[in-house]
């Protein structure tokens, strides 16, 4: 389908919502009905071009436990849907699907809720006893960075699509993703004794704040601590 001519059809329907006068909104409807007859376009055809997706390199090729948590949280308040990519020759990636711009802004807030995620934990390994084994430090800083995105994820409102919407990104990852399969994270040290690791994680998490961009601009968004 050209590009060109989803656009125009796409600017005539967002003018015939947006227009205050009844006739210019009418004359628009009929501009964009048109088109959609003469390139046979359809409304799925509409829905799936405001579909996109947003690719960013992931560290490691196993998942763990509170990284797969960070990205249930990035889906949760973005409105997305994440695909994990891995390729013999080419680095793991995860892929953020959903309405235009959402993909981009999701990769934007991963790459900052990561780098703060991982400081954090490592803050807090260093912080645990010399004498304690290294799977125990191991398994805390997992604990805790588990419940550091559970505190981030109950302060963090979600982005709600539509039920329109959420089928357009369902009908997206259908077609291109058809061989699409699901994987366990790793969860590490479940016997060790990890204490309060959670809980202060979690108190942690609970002052970190997501700020959303204004008008899709991602430069906008920031992560700050309240």
């Amino acid at each position: 389908m050209d590009k060109r001519i989803l656009n125009k059809i796409k600017q005539c329907l967002a003018l015939a919502k947006s227009a205050t006068n009844e006739h210019e909104a009418a004359a628009a409807m009929r501009a964009a009905q048109g088109l959609m007859r003469k390139y046979q376009v359809t409304d799925a055809d509409i829905g799936l071009s405001c579909v996109s997706e947003h690719d960013h390199p992931i560290e490691g090729t196993r998942i763990v436990s509170y990284h797969a948590l960070l990205l249930v949280l990035i889906e949760h308040a973005f409105g997305v849907k994440a695909v994990m990519k891995r390729g013999l020759f080419t680095p793991t990636s995860a892929t953020f699907i959903g309405i235009t711009p959402q993909p981009e802004l999701a990769a934007y807030c991963y790459e900052v809720l990561w780098v703060k995620l991982k400081l954090d934990r490592s803050t807090y390994v260093k912080s645990q006893p010399k004498q304690c084994k290294r799977a125990t430090k191991v398994a805390r800083g997992d604990r805790y960075a588990e419940g550091w995105v559970n505190g981030v994820y109950h302060v963090v409102e979600e982005f709600a699509l539509t039920e329109k919407q959420s089928g357009f990104v369902d009908a997206y990852i259908a077609k291109h993703y058809p061989s699409l399969t699901s994987t366990k994270p790793m969860t590490r040290g479940k016997k060790a004794n990890t204490k309060d690791a959670k809980s202060e994680g979690y108190a942690r998490g609970t002052s970190q704040s997501i700020h959303r961009p204004v008008n899709g601009q991602s430069q906008q968004k920031r992560l700050s601590r309240g």
